[in-house]
């Protein structure tokens, strides 16, 4: 559940300005202080060693790094069910791009994975099974509205145990658990004060789960798009992805670790479109949001000191 929604490039460039513009004014603040030293008499140095300091000056505003920033939207891409089929697990992970990989904490092969996962500089999420609507099984240590809250906590930090270097978690089903708000309450509270990210699968338009997550402190987010919903569509799925990065500055999409859509993802990954967005982490999103929103709040602030705006 993001509060705020800004474009990469804005604060980027903004702040940029704002940065440029205080380095004028602070300039003109020296020039001026210097010249009145000097016309009181109390210049201790020369001109002409100012002036023999000025091609060394120069050779070091010419050495700085030339900035290009990265202005593309941004697309985080979650891959749910990891660690139940380890080949495909790994087949995901191969994808040229930087990933978040959320496991499944009840396969074998999870703390394994995860921690590959994490050394490969993919980020990594628990995807903690919680109860849906109708009769499907979201498997064992699944969160279910009736279990006492002790029972709901030892779930869940035996859920995060099982993987190694989770940053955060999201929910795997829990269509009924996440509209659920005195649930999500008692399944949110043992996580409360810890530095994770909770992503809001969003498998329910009821769902409370983000609006409760940030009352515990987590840094709370919500799909926007399930790239693999149906295994048909999973081209006009990216189409769409790429269509709401360009519209919105940035993007999280869900996907699974199935044959259909690794397909379809090391295919279109080489296209045009691909190319016209920049794949991240949720760490990294969560980390260029919160830039993007101090950046912007600087920027407001530098406009209001050389008198625009306050």
């Amino acid at each position: 559940m993001r509060t705020r929604s800004i474009h990469p490039s804005t604060p980027l460039v903004s702040g940029l300005i704002a940065a440029l513009a205080f380095m004028a004014g602070a300039t003109a603040f020296e020039f001026g202080r210097s010249t009145a030293i000097a016309d009181a008499g109390t210049l201790d140095v020369p001109i002409d060693a100012v002036a023999a300091n000025a091609p060394a000056i120069a050779e070091t505003i010419a050495a700085a790094p030339d900035i290009h920033p990265d202005l593309r939207p941004v697309v985080a891409l979650v891959i749910d069910d990891a660690g139940v089929d380890p080949h495909l697990t790994r087949r995901a992970m191969a994808l040229d791009i930087p990933l978040t990989l959320s496991f499944l904490p009840y396969a074998e092969a999870t703390p394994e994975l995860a921690l590959v996962a994490a050394a490969d500089g993919n980020a990594v999420f628990l995807h903690m099974p919680m109860e849906p609507f109708g009769l499907e099984d979201p498997g064992p240590g699944a969160l279910t509205r009736y279990l006492p809250p002790t029972e709901m906590a030892r779930r869940v930090n035996a859920a995060l145990a099982r993987v190694p270097g989770a940053i955060g978690l999201n929910n795997h089903m829990g269509s009924a658990f996440t509209a659920d708000a005195a649930a999500m309450r008692a399944a949110l509270s043992p996580l409360a004060g810890r530095d994770l990210i909770f992503l809001d699968s969003l498998t329910s338009g009821r769902s409370r789960a983000g609006r409760i997550a940030d009352e515990f402190g987590l840094t709370a987010y919500r799909r926007d798009i399930f790239i693999d919903h149906d295994a048909g569509t999973v081209a006009a799925a990216l189409d769409s992805l790429v269509a709401a990065a360009h519209r919105d500055g940035q993007v999280i999409a869900i996907g699974h670790p199935r044959t259909a859509t690794l397909d379809a993802l090391e295919s279109w990954l080489e296209s045009e479109a691909a190319q016209s967005v920049r794949f991240v982490t949720m760490s990294d999103y969560s980390t260029g949001i919160q830039e993007a929103v101090e950046l912007a709040e600087i920027s407001d602030e530098a406009v209001g000191l050389f008198g625009g705006a306050e």
